[in-house]
């Protein structure tokens, strides 16, 4: 095989386009964007646009409003895009996903070519397709922007020490802010590992110099910051003061820390995909050959670096056994990243290495030999997103599981009638929050908390002084129960709580509403109560 003439082709780029072309599938399959997530993501967007650049959403937890909580990068391209094509922002995110699909796995064979060569840079990139995260990758959330950016944001600082330039430190950190600006515990994994990295090469390799590449890494954040807080300061110190008083995370909503634990069992790793772990097992036993018999200092650096990184995103992933509260199977991606890095060096080292033996060593078997790993790798992405569980979105409890993306058409049924008959100067209390915030998005209609608080014995002038208008009930969050007198059961799910009846929803009526709240529409899964004047 001709090394050369695939280095001038840049090979490396085939397995981001097949990328794109199997995201494709469920782009047009389905006529919403993959994911819960966006909803909500729509919904800051259109706050974004509505308001400016706003740290609280005035139409979920109303009357008083959340702190989004998220960096605003993402938001601010979902506008500009929908300014610019005048297309809806739903749409506009599902056109993303293959886009996303397509640059996560093009920065990750990008890197893996540059650290091993040609061979490994398009191997890397087939693994991440015959991963069963592919489905991940294409979902159109900031988290997925930011992860087009980290791995090329730790080359460049490896590129800085390897060559010892500091431009590339400075360029490493420019992407370091561009992390920060999407999604943040993305960046904090960014800085972690480039601080390891930091470490590792003052304590092995003893170069002082690494404390003017971190410092050039961090240069232009610190700028930025400096110049942020000279902002606030003189444009709008009330927010300054909020940030100083009751910290980022109260003043901003931007979460340091979770409340719910979701571990990983080992069967859970499988869903880096059986290829990606066989090749990194293979890579990784190259890798620690080739420092077999050498001192410290004379380690190959940048086997001993992906080596640390992958090291680094397992334990990360296993800290909730030190009471860390994580979503591991979140953390699998920051995994997979290197070791299908690691793992394409493993394919192209067996691929070189067979030229030794007499029997394997023509370049047309060897060949064939990476035609088939791609093949497959492909033929496991189109069977990842052609399972017919793909697409669907769910949280689980202990009362059952509950679908909550795609909208289903009682859903949008919903939306729909609140558009045409909703009073948007009230506010919607409801038992399922995922249904009030994709309400929020596309009705504009304010979603009041609090549902498990609401009884018969309510007053009137209570709902009138909260402004709340509506009831919207989910008839699917109830079960069955020895019980005769109503209960509301809040039930706690991944990203918000979940109130479900002790008995069916519809029988629940007398015992839960007062005389003055009337049903005004009911479809399949809802039923729309209102507060009359």
């Amino acid at each position: 095989m001709n090394h050369e003439k695939l280095q001038k082709w840049h090979v490396w780029i085939i397995p981001a386009i097949i990328a794109f072309l199997i995201a494709l599938i469920p782009t047009l399959k389905f006529q919403w964007p993959l994911s819960w997530d966006i909803i909500i993501h729509v919904q800051y967007t259109m706050v974004y646009t509505k308001y400016g650049l706003i740290l609280t959403d005035p139409l979920l937890n109303a009357p008083f409003g959340q702190k989004i909580g998220y960096p605003p990068l993402f938001h601010f391209l979902l506008a500009a895009l929908g300014m610019i094509t005048k297309v809806d922002y739903f749409q506009i995110a599902r056109a993303l996903q293959p886009i996303l699909a397509m640059l996560i796995v093009a920065s990750v064979s990008y890197v893996a070519w540059k650290f091993y060569g040609t061979i490994a840079g398009i191997s890397a990139g087939f693994l991440v397709l015959s991963s069963f995260l592919l489905g991940r990758i294409m979902l159109p959330i900031p988290e997925n922007l930011a992860l087009i950016f980290l791995p090329l944001s730790v080359y460049l600082y490896y590129r800085s020490i390897r060559e010892d330039l500091l431009k590339y430190a400075i360029f490493s950190g420019i992407l370091f802010v561009v992390i920060i600006s999407t999604h943040i515990p993305a960046s904090f994994i960014l800085f972690l590992i480039i601080t390891i990295f930091s470490l590792v090469e003052l304590i092995v390799y003893r170069n002082l110099r690494i404390f003017k590449i971190y410092g050039a890494f961090l240069f232009i954040p610190a700028c930025l910051v400096v110049v942020g807080l000279l902002y606030l300061l003189i444009l709008q110190p009330d927010v300054l003061y909020s940030l100083i008083n009751e910290g980022i995370s109260v003043a901003t909503g931007i979460a340091t820390s979770i409340a719910y634990n979701r571990p990983l069992s080992l069967e859970g790793y499988l869903n880096l995909g059986i290829m990606v772990l066989i090749f990194g097992v293979i890579g990784i036993v190259f890798s620690l050959n080739k420092m077999r018999g050498k001192t410290l200092d004379k380690l190959p650096k940048k086997d001993l670096f992906i080596l640390i990184w992958i090291m680094m995103m397992f334990l990360l992933s296993i800290t909730y056994l030190f009471g860390i509260n994580i979503i591991s199977y979140r953390l699998l991606v920051y995994l997979l990243i290197p070791l299908s890095i690691i793992g394409g060096f493993g394919l192209s080292e067996l691929y070189r290495r067979l030229k030794a033996s007499k029997r394997l060593s023509s370049d047309k078997f060897r060949a064939s030999i990476l035609v088939a790993v791609f093949g497959l790798a492909i033929l496991s992405g189109v069977l990842t997103v052609e399972n017919s569980d793909f697409g669907t979105f769910q949280v689980k409890n202990e009362y059952g599981t509950l679908n909550i993306a795609p909208p289903s058409q009682s859903m949008v049924d919903l939306a729909n009638w609140f558009n045409t008959n909703g009073d948007k100067n009230k506010s919607i209390l409801t038992n399922n929050l995922f249904t009030g915030t994709f309400l929020a998005t596309v009705s504009s209609m304010p979603i009041h908390y609090g549902f498990e608080d609401f009884n018969k014995a309510m007053s009137q002038s209570a709902l009138k002084e909260a402004k709340i208008g509506y009831l919207v009930l989910d008839k699917r969050l109830s079960f069955n129960s020895q019980n005769e007198t109503l209960e509301l059961i809040n039930v706690k799910s991944e990203f918000y709580p979940l109130v479900y009846f002790n008995k069916p929803v519809s029988e629940s009526l007398p015992e839960l509403l007062p005389d003055f709240v009337k049903v005004v529409y009911e479809n399949q899964d809802y039923i729309v109560c209102q507060v009359m004047d």
